[in-house]
């Protein structure tokens, strides 16, 4: 094939819409005496070899599966949980079922995976899977039944939500869930299973979301940055407010730190998180003010950093209002 007739330009134009590259239009560009096109089939090249491992890697992540499959059982069910570590929220489970003629998503264990790209495929996920399920076990419930039961309650609560019961179950690390269904446990099984790292994907999303929501609530504690992981910050916040409503406090780490201000403190600090207005929110600091000498500096310092958030929040939706 002799391309030296066309420009640059026009190569480009032509490689475009191919799906993939004849081997002898790859051994075309290579042999052009033009640098540029010889750089151009260079990267044509590592490319093709960049989906090559992609796709190798995803009839790896799918062996599982597809053995399933091959036994009648097409309806597998990837199950994952999030948020074991945390110092507060819930722990939240996914529970995933991809058909088996479906363009699978390229899903990957969610920890390995910067934010951005999670929640790109968590849209791609929810688009292309045949039933996806969540699952919940709160801060109570972890303290009344520990960690791993409560991952383990989460997890079954996802599997039930699907909306089908799945033909067997693929569940990530040495958890067997109380079901009757086939099921296998693995060991980091959101690197090997592709079911898995789409339930891990889309428990991390709702999970960190939640967290998002819950620093609207409790600003002070820095939620939407740790998603109550125990950092550094966190701890702090700890130490100086005491745990709030959501923290768990089974863990020592939160059982050391004190309880969560004077009923008082409570009381103000849940009314000014609720204020639904701006008019509302000026009440509710209005109610504060005859009171505040009986606060402590860091309860007082927590209700000016809600006010704040919170009078932000409002000014926005004021300015913007929804269909405005």
């Amino acid at each position: 094939m002799d391309l030296e007739e066309l420009s640059l330009t026009a190569i480009k134009s032509m490689l475009a819409p191919l799906e993939s590259v004849p081997g002898e239009l790859l051994e075309a560009l290579s042999a052009d005496p033009r640098i540029q096109v010889q750089a151009l089939g260079e990267q044509v090249r590592r490319r093709l070899e960049r989906e090559r491992q992609a796709r190798a890697e995803q009839d790896k992540m799918l062996e599982l599966e597809r053995a399933y499959h091959a036994r009648g059982l097409f309806k597998v069910a990837g199950v994952d949980e999030v948020g074991r570590g945390p110092l507060a929220g819930p722990v939240v489970a996914a529970a995933v079922i991809f058909s088996p003629e479906t363009d699978y998503p390229k899903a990957r264990d969610s920890k390995k995976l910067p934010p951005e790209k999670r929640e790109e495929l968590y849209v791609e996920i929810l688009q292309k899977a045949r039933a996806v399920g969540l699952g919940r076990a709160e801060h109570g419930e972890i303290d009344k039944l520990n960690i791993y039961n409560a991952s383990l309650l989460a997890m079954y609560r996802a599997v039930e939500n699907l909306g089908e019961k799945p033909d067997a179950a693929l569940v990530d690390g040495p958890m067997v869930l109380r079901m009757d269904l086939p099921q296998e446990a693995l060991i980091k099984g959101d690197s090997r299973c592709l079911s898995i790292a789409a339930a891990s994907i889309v428990a991390k999303v709702t999970r960190d979301r939640l967290m998002c929501e819950y620093d609207r609530l409790y600003p002070a504690y820095g939620f939407a940055r740790h998603k109550g992981y125990p950092t550094a910050d966190h701890f702090q916040a700890l130490k100086t407010l005491g745990p709030c409503p959501i923290h768990r406090r089974s863990f020592s780490a939160v059982a050391a730190c004190g309880s969560f201000g004077s009923l008082e403190w409570r009381k103000h600090y849940e009314a000014l998180s609720h204020a639904a207005a701006l008019e509302d929110l000026e009440l509710r600091a209005v109610e504060i003010r005859p009171v505040r000498e009986s606060f402590s500096p860091e309860e007082l310092n927590s209700l000016r950093a809600l006010y704040r958030r919170k009078r932000a929040e409002l000014e926005l939706i004021v300015e913007h209002p929804q269909g405005g």
